[in-house]
């Protein structure tokens, strides 16, 4: 059970809930992973959401986001890909067809657990919406320092700073703009065709 200021919200064994798509090479990626279904457990990450003032572009309040990251019934799986751009800035791509998928760049994975978990969270509140579409808590084009106070790269950063104890956030997230694109020859239906290491 999860209490916020005027509604408590109920955590199932189906609420949202990360997991590796297979074995790797990894362990930052494990770990981060691990640390991002504690923190989906801790009752303190729902109520810093919901004492924020509000997101940038949002929709609806920062304690009805709490209650939905509490509750929506989805398992998302982290898996690597080689964005195009080996020496650009990007972390991750949002799966349009399969929301449940978080894409991290490999090229960017040499960091702190904390700050993939960052990226995991982020993810996950991408995803959260996807499945709430009548709700609207993401974040437009702009820079990832433009977009600080959107609800993605906000609660990341708060993801990142209670699982490292107020590490400093020296990686700021940005989107792939040329995500792969799916290919009958290389991947199954709905599945962004890339190089794929399974996480």
């Amino acid at each position: 059970m999860i209490r916020t200021f005027s509604r408590t919200y109920t955590r199932s064994l189906n609420s949202l809930f990360v997991e590796q798509a297979g074995p790797h090479r990894f362990i930052r990626v494990t770990e981060a992973i691990n640390m991002a279904n504690e923190l989906l457990q801790n009752e303190e990450f729902y109520y810093e959401i919901a004492s924020h003032p509000g997101f940038d572009g949002a929709d609806v309040s920062p304690e009805i986001i709490a209650g939905l990251l509490c509750e929506t019934q989805v398992k998302i799986s982290v898996e690597l890909y080689y964005a195009k751009d080996a020496h650009r800035n990007i972390d991750l791509y949002d799966d349009l067809l399969n929301p449940s998928r978080a894409h991290l760049n490999i090229w960017t994975i040499n960091r702190s657990a904390a700050s993939i978990c960052n990226s995991i969270i982020h993810a996950c509140v991408h995803a959260v919406n996807a499945y709430n579409p009548h709700y609207e808590f993401s974040h437009g084009e702009a820079s990832p320092k433009a977009n600080a106070n959107t609800a993605p790269f906000w609660i990341g950063g708060l993801a990142q700073k209670m699982v490292s104890g107020n590490e400093a956030i020296l990686l700021p997230l940005e989107h792939d703009p040329e995500p792969p694109r799916p290919t009958a020859a290389n991947c199954a239906p709905g599945v962004a065709g890339s190089i794929w290491l399974a996480c």
